[in-house]
Order: C-alpha cells, then sequence, then structure tokens
C-alpha cells in the first residue's frame, strides 16, 4: 500500500501534471485535432508558469508552514525530541552533511540545538533505509554524534516508512510522555495530527521554512518557485489521504 501510495501521488504533482497535458496535447496534434491540441499546450504552460511564479507557490505553501510559531525551548522541560526522517544518499567521497539532502539536514540541525539547549534529552531519529545501504535515521544519527551529540542520548527508528509509521513506532517507546516534534513547517500540520491520532502529546519544532518574507510580484517563474508548489501539493495531498483513509 505504501509504495502504491507513493507512485500514485506521484502523478498528481505539479511537474507531471504538466507533462500529462503537454502529453495530451501531442496526442491531440497527432489525430488531427488542432484546436484541442492548442488548448491542451497553452493549459500546460499555463499551469507551469503560475505554479513556478514565487509568490503563487508561496501563497500556496505559506498557510501550512504558519500553522506552528517558530518553538520557545527557554521553558521547557521535555525528555525526548523526535526528528523525523526525509532523505540521504549514502556516498563516502563526499561530506557527511552533503549526504543528507537540504530539509533533512535543516531538520537535523533543529533537533541537535535543542539537544543542547535542554541537557539529559534523548534524541529520536526516524527514517528506513529505501534503497540505501543506511537507514535515514543512522544517517542523521552520525550526523548528530559528528556535532558532538552523546550516543547514549541517541534512540533509532530504522523501519517507519513515512510519518504514521514513525508516529506508531514512537509511542512504543514514548507512551504518553511528551515529545518535541521536528519536521519541516510545511509537514507540521500532517505529521502533528497524525502524532496527536496515535495519542502523542506533542511540542511542535517547525523548521526548514522556505516562505521566509513576502515575495517581490515583479519575479520570473522559476525553479525555486516550482519547487515550492510541489512541496505544498505534496502536503495537501497527504492530507487529504490522511482523512480519506481514516488516517487523520
Amino acid at each position: 500500500m505504501f509504495f502504491l501510495k507513493k507512485a500514485f501521488s506521484s502523478f498528481l504533482l505539479p511537474f507531471p501534471i504538466f507533462l500529462i497535458l503537454l502529453g495530451l496535447s501531442l496526442f491531440f496534434w497527432k489525430k488531427g485535432s488542432i484546436r484541442k491540441a492548442k488548448s491542451f499546450f497553452f493549459v500546460s504552460l499555463l499551469w507551469i508558469s503560475l505554479l513556478s511564479y514565487t509568490p503563487f507557490s508561496s501563497l500556496l505553501l505559506f498557510p501550512l508552514e504558519r500553522t506552528y510559531p517558530k518553538i520557545d525551548s527557554s521553558h521547557i522541560s521535555i525528555r525526548y525530541i523526535h526528528v523525523l526522517g526525509s532523505g540521504h544518499i549514502t556516498n563516502p567521497t563526499i561530506p557527511l552533511e552533503s549526504e543528507i539532502e537540504p530539509p533533512s539536514l535543516i531538520r537535523d540541525i533543529e533537533g541537535i540545538t535543542l539537544y543542547k539547549q535542554n541537557p539529559g534529552i534523548k534524541l529520536i531519529f526516524s527514517g528506513y533505509a529505501k534503497n540505501d545501504p543506511v537507514s535515514n535515521a543512522r544517517k542523521n544519527a552520525q550526523l548528530a554524534i559528528a556535532l558532538g551529540v552523546n550516543p547514549a542520548d541517541i534512540i533509532l527508528l530504522e523501519t517507519p516508512k513515512d510519518t504514521y509509521e514513525e508516529a506508531i513506532a514512537v509511542k512504543k517507546i514514548i507512551g504518553i510522555t511528551p515529545v518535541i516534534l521536528v519536521t519541516s513547517a510545511s509537514h507540521m500540520p500532517r505529521a502533528n495530527a497524525l502524532f496527536h491520532k496515535a495519542g502523542i502529546n506533542t511540542i511542535p519544532a517547525p523548521t526548514d521554512f522556505l516562505v521566509k518574507k513576502e515575495e517581490d510580484l515583479f519575479q520570473l517563474p522559476s525553479a525555486g518557485g516550482l519547487m515550492r508548489s510541489e512541496r505544498a501539493f505534496h502536503e495537501y495531498l497527504g492530507l487529504v489521504w490522511g482523512r480519506l483513509s481514516g488516517i487523520l
């Protein structure tokens, strides 16, 4: 089910939809339906241009990223920090921090920062290996240890494939004990809802904000804008799937 869900959702993201619209334009052109071909071609260009326009993509992402504020760690007495997994590629020929994908790296830094501000806390990393020889949880832990975290303070959850499985796995360890939840700001609404559904009391610590300020309207479409739209679509689709499947 997990891989079927991933495969299906990958076709519902902005760039694949653009390719589908472009493919339909080519199909109708070959069929001799020039008017339909032109219509689909125009729609495909409008679609990709709009979703690559940074002010528009920021508008999609902003409600997700501002659901929870920056954590105030000055008066927190918590036993656990849970840093959710993301992506990495093991390659010994490049530095460790370069092996870890940006969202995961930023989550790690936030988790490690909070750990150092709260002595005695346990740092939980989760995430499976996918096609890599090392799990994402272990790779993130390697970075944490390199940055001074005591290995005895690290807990690894190396089998969860998605946020729902991460919530179920950590519940078995911490029970009803509150936990600081670290993930990307756009992912936090869905992650926090899943953890609450699993009966976990969380303190959200959003990070990896992509919308940092009000955007200048006079911009051209860009890859950065498309990346923001992709992330927004991914999260909105995840929320819809969660509600349809009953896990949210």
